[in-house]
């Protein structure tokens, strides 16, 4: 009887291991094991009963990760109005012109100034509009199904950009006060004008694909510009070409009304700081110290592509804290939607705890994350703050752009270690790089292609 059993057990231990080796159709022998794995005990049925009823999110909350966190930091710039991009991808831009609004007031001797996130935003579209009929213009002759083609045709008029992008519209076409262009519905909610551009466009470009007769091409695209203007104009109003403001000093006295230009407003209010502005990447799957261009990623055609150095986390952790001890801001991008709540304006590690709710690991590294594409920058906000603690940073204070009625009246504490996985790029100013990694801005960058998905900064949010 006890060989039998022995025999048995080494007969199901060697099926067992043949069937593990083996699987490949859940045939009813895998189904089977399969069902046997999965014990209706305690846990799972809580579980169950608590998933029929509340969203995974809320019930694997780690109530410990929440109450953990104070509400001190050892460093914090001065807070200024907290923004709201609303229903838009306009976090690149948001967070680009908080950086330069204590610019502005220090200039101009001023109280906190917002500037017009509507302006831009027009520039924007239209330039994109016309890099996207370019790039129609000039892969006519390839088959639709041609990966550019399909990539060119998908990328429009959506929302979202970069630093350099933000960069090259500001130097362009200038900034203006909120007030002079103020939000409108459409500006704050971009569905309708992204989806009426988007249609104008792909139209344009079945005409310019289809057109036999090549002398007629500018005319199709001066066009598709002129509905473009058209369209944003209704949606968003016309930009000012000048203007005329005053504001109020720091003490409380109004200024003489003056006449201004875009151009000229910035530079009286900001001058050139953003040329001296770098942005360091740290993608894990790219060789560090090298300099990298995607092409495509641009909003000016006539302008720079998006281009960065990759460097080590160590080196944006570096620079960053520097950049605040020295009371500036940092731009940052990071991929907002990992283990973070702005309900409770908290970004750390296993702020879902799905090991105890599903009884198992879900364990993934930064590189893992890079390597089955499942972390991108989706998401600009800027560092104002730092909380070091015992020479170690604890916490970076994060203000964002989703109004003072998400997270904590607008800003988000992030724990170190979420920096560790989900933060991958920052911009500084120069003097706080290293001369070395500076030297390789000045190298020949590496093109990569426009859809590398672990470059693409699609801001959805």
């Amino acid at each position: 009887m006890y060989r039998l059993l022995v025999v048995a057990t080494l007969l199901a231990w060697f099926a067992s291991q043949l069937s593990a080796q083996n699987v490949k159709h859940i045939d009813p022998s895998v189904l089977g094991e399969l069902e046997r794995s999965c014990v209706p005990d305690a846990q799972l049925r809580a579980a169950q009963h608590a998933l029929a009823q509340v969203d995974g999110n809320k019930v694997s909350q780690n109530w410990e990760k929440i109450v953990g966190v104070d509400s001190y930091f050892s460093l914090r710039l001065k807070d200024q109005k907290i923004t709201d991009q609303k229903n838009t991808g306009r976090c690149w831009m948001f967070s680009g012109l908080n950086i330069i609004r204590p610019v502005v007031t220090n200039k101009l001797g001023c109280g906190d100034v917002e500037l017009s996130q509507t302006y831009l935003y027009f520039y924007e579209k239209l330039e994109k509009a016309n890099l996207f009929l370019d790039a129609v213009v000039e892969t006519r002759s390839k088959p639709y199904t041609d990966r550019s083609v399909e990539y060119i045709l998908k990328q429009n008029a959506q929302d979202g950009q970069n630093w350099v992008g933000f960069v090259e519209l500001v130097k362009k076409y200038g900034v203006v006060p909120k007030e002079v262009m103020p939000e409108t519905y459409s500006a704050s909610n971009s569905g309708h004008v992204n989806y009426a551009l988007s249609l104008k466009l792909k139209q344009a470009a079945m005409k310019i694909r289809h057109e036999q007769d090549s002398s007629r091409i500018s005319e199709i695209k001066l066009q598709a510009l002129k509905d473009v203007y058209r369209i944003l104009a209704i949606n968003f109003g016309l930009p000012p070409k000048e203007f005329i403001w005053r504001y109020e000093s720091k003490d409380k006295k109004p200024s003489p009304l003056k006449s201004y230009t875009p151009q000229q407003f910035y530079r009286e209010a900001v001058g050139e700081v953003l040329d001296d502005y770098y942005a360091l990447y740290s993608v894990p799957t790219l060789p560090f110290e090298k300099k990298y261009e995607i092409d495509l990623d641009r909003i000016v055609s006539d302008r720079p592509n998006m281009y960065f150095v990759n460097c080590s986390l160590e080196m944006l952790k570096e620079v960053s804290r520097k950049s605040l001890l020295d009371s500036n801001a940092v731009w940052f991008g990071c991929d907002v939607g990992q283990q973070s709540s702005t309900e409770n304006g908290l970004m750390t590690p296993r702020l879902y705890d799905y090991e105890s709710l599903y009884g198992m690991d879900f364990t993934l590294t930064r590189k893992d994350l890079f390597e089955t594409y499942s972390s991108i920058p989706t998401h600009n906000m800027v560092f104002t703050g730092i909380d070091v603690v015992d020479g170690k940073v604890k916490k970076w204070l994060v203000e964002n752009s989703w109004g003072d009625t998400r997270g904590k009246k607008g800003y988000l504490y992030m724990l170190d270690d979420w920096f560790d996985q989900y933060v991958q790029v920052v911009v500084v100013h120069k003097r706080y790089i290293p001369k070395d990694v500076l030297a390789v801005f000045q190298t020949k960058a590496e093109m990569l292609p426009p859809w590398d998905p672990m470059l693409k900064m699609l801001n959805m949010n």
